[in-house]
């Protein structure tokens, strides 16, 4: 059996090292296959990697660089690259905290094989805060089972780094996703269409938050319009199957971006917990 790690960098020398060690510590009965999909960084981030070649049984496949060519595209290559019965994602200023998140993933995979996918609960690192909280939304159980309809309410995945996904459907996944924006939202969403996802208890992964990112950049305002655009942009995608999922959290939104201090505050107490965090976390 064999696990593609897709590694997404750029500009990421200084975190890099602990990325890469995390990934190489895991613990798997499974062939490893690190491809490194750098977009042109400017820094020394790939003679880092590179460092690393001879200290692992795991290989390393660099995807060729010619241009920097933006996120999408970038992950887009890095799919197409893909040839393992799964694929895990390490974007490269994240890490996994346990040496056995990539075998837990495979293993409750293979014990539910009408899954599409698995993702954990993480941490939060909020760099520039000093801080760091768990995203969180599990019941006792060792796992759950999410739906396409659950997640058009609300990202329930919070980001790459904890997901896990079968090679077959990443192997073949659909171009127009491309045109959008690839994100954890997103793909997650896509890939219930071939099964549920399951959402795994144990955590395992790192996300940092900081000021170089994009989103983070973005203030609490732009960050709701954005997120009721994409809403749009998704609810046509999946040709208006999960309209009524997705008008919901599209009003609440829109409540609490124009509505006023008591509707909002009635938006609050009857808006499910798990949407709560993820808006607390924005």
């Amino acid at each position: 059996m064999k696990v593609n790690v897709i590694l997404i960098t750029y500009n990421h020398a200084e975190y890099i090292r602990q990325t890469l060690e995390s990934i190489l510590m895991q613990e798997t009965v499974c062939d490893v296959e690190i491809i490194i999909a750098d977009d042109c960084s400017p820094d020394n981030t790939v003679d880092i990697i590179r460092e690393y070649e001879d200290k692992t049984a795991f290989s390393f496949t660099y995807l060729p660089k010619a241009q920097n060519m933006g996120y999408n595209l970038n992950y887009k290559r890095a799919f197409a690259a893909c040839t393992g019965d799964y694929v895990a994602i390490m974007e490269g200023d994240d890490y996994w905290v346990k040496p056995n998140h990539l075998q837990n993933h495979i293993e409750h995979l293979e014990k539910q094989p009408d899954s599409s996918m698995s993702y954990n609960r993480h941490i939060r690192l909020f760099t520039d805060q000093n801080r760091e909280e768990i995203f969180d939304w599990t019941n006792e159980n060792d796992y759950e089972h999410i739906t396409t309809e659950q997640l058009a309410m609300g990202n329930r995945i919070g980001n790459l780094s904890c997901c896990v996904f079968r090679g077959k459907y990443i192997q073949n996944i659909d171009p127009k996703l491309f045109d959008m924006e690839i994100a954890d939202w997103m793909l997650g969403m896509y890939m219930g269409q071939f099964g549920s996802l399951l959402y795994l208890k144990d955590v395992t992964t790192a996300y940092r938050i900081h000021d170089n990112g994009q989103w983070s950049r973005m203030d609490e305002k732009s960050q709701f319009m954005r997120i009721i655009e994409l809403i749009n942009e998704y609810d046509k995608y999946f040709n208006y199957k999960y309209t009524e999922a997705f008008t919901k959290h599209r009003r609440r939104l829109e409540i609490l971006l124009y509505g006023d201090k008591s509707l909002k505050g009635r938006i609050k107490s009857i808006t499910p917990e798990f949407i709560r965090k993820v808006y607390r976390k924005l």
